[in-house]
């Protein structure tokens, strides 16, 4: 099914009111910090509390893990949790489901899913066999496709679907310990296979995954792109607001028809049923709303993006959980294979953007190309046969384990100083792949990545974020030391300008296709507070003769003659009719800015040796129209503004522009935050609490 516009809407409008959720469920790591029915933070639970406080069950299980913020949430909750044989599933279940079956969270949410279209009447039997399992409720399962498969998939899907089962036999009192028939778990499979095909994660404020959820069709019908023009953003009762009602409604045909009069659905009384019967709970849980990051025309398809659109893309399914991810290269795909889970692929999404990679000259599919392109430094391969598969084979599977291996170093054994320095490798060194030409002989063919390689991208943000992490580690070895500063402040230093290369490289690659403006957003705002950060580093004094930041403040600096950034990001949209023009408009005047700054001070962030000396500018890329012919680093890099801490005199001037740039950047990336997600009071509050400084900042 497809979901379509009504009318033009432009860039950075919410498209439907606030989505209700059909079920939602916590992840088993957030059952005690958060309400089961709300989502809402509690405080942290007594030692002895083994049952939910408002709630005493008459045989209390200390393996009984859920917990309510207020009576209210009990009442609108606890009858679900027992009747949905959630309770039982614990009993059953204690531990997280993480080796043999999916996700507890997923299958918690399975039978909280079935328990609701059961009580609705959304399943029913005919002469003992089951109806409407390839669809329940409107909500494609694919679930023939899925369990006919006899691969490892399906086995895993029955396993869970038989503790699904098991889970609610103990619910009836009935023996858990036999074997089931396949026909005694068919039931749970179908809903599971539906839970993992149109769950999403359920995020808070800040971004952390709460849990999974399954919302209504408005949300669910919204297919896959690799070119999105819309995003989605949770709400709570307390600040739903939004528009009252929906700017999106079902395609005419399955087929995409361009009409929006909802024929298929007037004519298919099981739609329509099911449609009008099933709707979401009003009273539990985050809700969710679809907002445009692009301009939408009238009955033009509503689009978001089920992955990372800064990974390979291929093919891709609902995301249902914050996993590695990696598209197999079969030209009909039935799974996804996640790091320490599989998933289903209920159904074959065709991306209109990949298939039209091969003959379309559209800005948006060079993207595609441009983040999964290697630059081959030999091309002695005349005689290699064209399928020879180079970029999916042996080299990007070379480059991945690269990449993987430095970022377990940091996150999985806490060394961050390794991670950088297997990064800067694999940043800086050639490559060689060894082909095998036709007559047997070996070629030794050498690359490297390219800089918007998303291999790269991922490496630069791996390296901002290690190296933070190392200013923080060296530091709490000696603070007060020169030395130790001295290192911190250049650590410091490489992390702010991996941040701003990231942000500058990924706006690149917005500025042909749009809807990686979410990313975008986060990177901007990351980079600013990188940079506001370094320009607050104490060591500064020890090189500039006690020189204190709170000599200047943003109030002196916003007037920089050439944007009106924090005024747009303040007004919030409210005073302008044409949101596609004011959003160009920003970003020119943004661009503008900072293309004029960053010259000034980029020599001086990429001082020390590595990477960082082979990019000449991190904003303004036409140096990469050469694709880097030679490996040679800029040769005027460092002199631009002298020899760095030596170079005294040019301190304050450096660091007042620095201070300019990242508050440049973090308004930028605030109004990119407010495009994609609405008006948010919090980030407001941060961005004046950024600008502020909060007072004196010498160090």
């Amino acid at each position: 099914m497809e979901m379509r516009a009504k009318e033009a809407i432009p860039i950075g409008q919410d498209l439907t009111p606030p989505i209700p959720p059909l079920s939602l469920c916590l992840h088993h790591s957030t059952l005690l910090s958060h309400c089961s029915s709300c989502f809402s933070p509690l405080p942290p639970p007594p030692p002895s509390l083994h049952y939910p406080p408002f709630f005493s069950p008459k045989n209390p299980n200390p393996n009984h893990f859920i917990r309510y913020c207020s009576l209210q949430c009990s009442s609108l909750d606890s009858p679900i949790h027992f009747s949905s044989s959630e309770f039982h599933f614990f009993h059953l279940f204690p531990q997280p489901l993480y080796t043999n079956f999916p996700t507890s969270s997923d299958l918690r949410l399975s039978l909280r899913l079935l328990h609701r279209f059961q009580t609705l009447n959304l399943i029913q039997e005919s002469n003992g066999s089951l109806l409407n399992l390839e669809r329940i409720g409107g909500l494609v399962t694919n679930f023939r496709k899925v369990m006919f498969l006899e691969d490892d998939l399906s086995g895993r899907i029955r396993h869970g679907a038989k503790a699904l089962a098991a889970s609610r036999r103990m619910r009836l009192g009935l023996d858990t310990n036999r074997e089931l028939l396949y026909e005694e778990y068919t039931v749970e499979a179908a809903v599971l296979c539906l839970v993992l095909t149109n769950a999403v994660e359920v995020h808070d404020k800040d971004g952390r995954s709460l849990g999974v959820g399954v919302y209504d069709v408005p949300f669910s019908w919204v297919n896959h792109s690799c070119s999105p023009n819309a995003s989605y953003r949770f709400c709570t009762a307390s600040d739903s607001g939004g528009i009252s009602e929906c700017r999106i409604c079902p395609a005419a045909t399955e087929t995409g028809a361009a009409g929006i009069e909802s024929e298929s659905i007037s004519s298919n009384p099981e739609l329509q049923k099911s449609m009008s019967v099933i709707g979401g709970s009003e009273t539990c849980g985050p809700k969710i709303i679809l907002r445009s990051i692009k301009g939408i025309n009238k009955s033009e398809e509503v689009l978001i993006t089920y992955t990372d659109l800064l990974q390979p893309q291929a093919l891709y399914l609902h995301e249902v959980a914050v996993r590695s991810a990696y598209t197999l290269p079969s030209p009909d795909p039935t799974l996804w294979n996640f790091t320490g889970y599989v998933v289903v692929v209920v159904f074959l999404i065709k991306c209109f953007l990949m298939e039209n990679l091969l003959n379309s000259g559209d800005e948006a599919i060079r993207v595609v190309v441009e983040v999964q392109e290697i630059l081959i430094l030999n091309l002695d391969c005349s005689n290699m046969a064209s399928g020879d598969n180079f970029y999916e084979d042996h080299v990007m599977e070379k480059l991945i384990d690269c990449l993987n291996d430095a970022i377990d170093d940091f996150l999985s054994f806490n060394n961050p100083k390794n991670c950088c320095e297997k990064l800067e490798i694999l940043l800086t060194q050639d490559h060689v792949n060894i082909l095998l030409k036709p007559d047997g002989e070996k070629l030794h063919q050498l690359f490297r990545l390219h800089p918007l390689h998303h291999v790269s991208l991922h490496a630069y943000m791996t390296l901002a974020s290690a190296y933070k992490v190392s200013v923080g580690e060296l530091l709490a070895l000696d603070p007060e030391g020169d030395e130790h500063q001295t290192k911190a402040f250049n650590m410091s230093r490489k992390s702010a300008a991996y941040s701003l290369l990231l942000a500058g490289a990924t706006q690149h690659l917005l500025e042909s296709e749009s809807s990686l403006i979410v990313p975008v957003s986060n990177f901007w705002m990351t980079a600013g507070e990188t940079l506001l950060s370094f320009v607050r580093r104490s060591a500064w004094n020890l090189f500039s003769r006690g020189w204190h930041i709170e000599e200047f403040s943003f109030s002196s600096c916003q007037i920089c003659g050439k944007c009106t950034l924090l005024d747009r990001f303040r007004d919030k949209f409210t005073d302008f009719h044409d949101e596609n023009a004011e959003f160009v408009d920003v970003t020119s005047q943004f661009l503008s800015c900072v293309t004029d700054i960053t010259p000034k001070i980029w020599g001086f962030l990429i001082e020390e040796d590595g990477y960082l000396k082979v990019v000449e500018d991190p904003i303004n890329l036409r140096w990469l129209g050469s694709r880097m012919a030679t490996h040679a680093t800029s040769p005027n890099a460092s002199e631009k503004t002298g020899s760095g801490l030596e170079a005294e005199d040019n301190h304050n001037e450096i660091r007042v522009k620095l201070f300019l740039l990242g508050i440049h950047c973090v308004i930028y990336g605030a109004f990119l935050s407010t495009v994609c997600f609405g008006p948010n009071s919090q980030l407001m509050s941060k961005v004046e609490s950024l600008l502020s400084f909060k007072g004196t900042l010498d160090g």
